[in-house]
């Protein structure tokens, strides 16, 4: 008996040193690759089966005075903070304060279209489905002051009285705009400020204690500065609050830390906030087909077992993203541009653990186009195109064009568009945007001919529409 007791125990002994050693390698994988991303700045907790294995820091907080980042340095959360507010819908339809079902004009009834008080639902709100203007595009807001902006309030007149843009429940369309009204519903049915709620049913009972939609131009204690590319002096840094709203919202731009947002999901996971029902509801996809569910971001639908949201904006890429299956948790923020290292510490770090999907292919295909075309130029990334052997990413390649554009490097702007229009000869929003940095380039003819392929190819592209009905009136 003591024989099979003793052997029992060296089973069990072996089996946890094998299971640590798995661990550590796949941690020391992530950190190796981690160090060796270039200018990567921001902060990363990896755990495992609700213990923390990894938790360090990277970069500056403040380069201006080289305060270095630390695992307790707070990091604007971008869109993270949907989930709250897709939370906290959740918490009082529990609550039986409302349905997903019901129509805005329940609870604003003084919403000025009554096309959405009267056909857009909270679930259209929460999955993006709504047809909502994109307010974060206009060039009122652009072009304004942003401490013009500090409350839900600040914000309306961007958007209440412009028309859908798609039919409500037709199409997916991530606009901020609909969280911005999911922030008023809460208020208007709870009757405390969107700030005052979310402080005392998620926050505090999840431990949060240094999280909040705090005012960006006022002091924030051990808060990252955000750091975007500079139009003045290319490859230089500049901050990023003047593309912010003064203060976060319902639709994002609060603070948070590593420590706090992973304290939020054992929270979560374990039914704190809300019941069993709920929280299956909250993290599992509304249809294997899509990608966001109810505040909830999906990166494999059909299989659902990953579950979190990211954020990015000017200086501003952060994610939380829990793997069922694997068991692990990751949360990763970043003070600096998504193309700054966190878009390759995010796909880095679920292939390692989840293994390779289209769209990870997509981005380190690209990368790799990329790369070649800034080592070797144009003809060098063309032939690798060519290829026909990778599958590519239109989004990794519109952003870098529009990253030339920002910093008035047209000529660049003018090469990355036709190099992604290589891999992408049917994309509209491409001769767009090739046809965008004609025109700021000066180069109205050609300009004119690629907003005129743009139509072609989508006779529904009214911002191609508008900018040929502009040159052709000046030309």
């Amino acid at each position: 008996m003591k024989r099979i007791f003793f052997f029992l125990i060296i089973a069990i002994v072996l089996l946890f040193v094998k299971e640590h050693q798995t661990k550590d390698k796949t941690v020391t994988k992530i950190e190796q690759y981690l160090d060796s991303i270039e200018g990567f700045s921001g902060a990363v907790l990896i755990a495992k089966n609700d213990t923390v294995l990894f938790k360090k820091a990277y970069g500056y907080a403040h380069i201006g005075h080289k305060v270095k980042n630390d695992a307790n340095t707070k990091f604007n959360q971008g869109s993270i903070g949907k989930t709250f507010t897709a939370l906290s819908i959740l918490q009082l339809a529990e609550g039986e304060k409302l349905t997903l079902q019901d129509k805005v004009g329940k609870y604003l009834p003084d919403y000025p279209n009554s096309t959405v008080r009267d056909s857009v639902t909270i679930f259209h709100l929460l999955t993006h489905t709504s047809g909502m203007p994109h307010y974060f595009a206009q060039d009122e807001f652009l072009r304004s002051s942003k401490d013009l902006f500090r409350t839900m309030d600040d914000l309306r007149d961007l958007y209440e009285k412009n028309p859908l843009e798609s039919i409500p429940g037709k199409q997916f369309s991530y606009r901020n705009t609909n969280y911005l009204l999911l922030g008023q519903i809460i208020e208007r049915l709870t009757g405390i400020t969107y700030d005052e709620y979310i402080e005392r049913n998620i926050f505090k009972p999840s431990l949060m204690h240094n999280t909040g939609n705090f005012d960006l131009d006022h002091p924030i204690s051990n808060a990252a500065e955000g750091y975007t590319a500079s139009e003045i002096y290319p490859s230089s840094f500049k901050k990023n609050i003047h593309t912010l709203p003064a203060k976060g919202n319902a639709a994002g731009g609060g603070y948070t830390t590593l420590s706090d947002l992973y304290n939020f999901t054992l929270a979560l996971k374990s039914n704190k906030l809300l019941n069993e029902e709920f929280t299956a509801l909250f993290t599992n996809p509304v249809s294997q087909g899509n990608t966001y569910g109810l505040g909830m971001q999906f990166p494999e639908p059909a299989s659902g077992t990953i579950y979190g949201h990211s954020g990015g904006h000017f200086g501003v890429g952060v994610e939380w993203k829990v793997f069922e299956k694997e068991n692990y948790t990751i949360i990763l923020l970043t003070n600096k541009d998504a193309d700054n290292g966190f878009l390759e510490a995010r796909y880095f770090i679920q292939q390692t653990i989840s293994g390779a999907t289209p769209a990870i292919e997509k981005y380190f295909n690209t990368k790799r186009v990329l790369d070649i075309y800034s080592s070797n130029g144009l003809t060098a990334a063309l032939q690798e195109i060519r290829k026909n052997e990778n599958v590519l990413s239109e989004h990794t390649f519109m952003m870098k064009g529009y990253d030339a554009i920002k910093i008035r490097d047209y000529g660049s702007a003018i090469s990355l568009f036709k190099l992604a229009i290589e891999a992408f000869p049917g994309s509209s929003d491409m001769y767009y945007s090739l046809a965008e940095a004609y025109r700021l380039n000066k180069e109205i003819n050609l300009a004119i001919s690629n907003f005129e392929k743009s139509l072609e190819l989508n006779e529904h592209n009214e911002y191609a529409r508008d900018k040929l009905k502009q040159l052709r009136a000046n030309h």
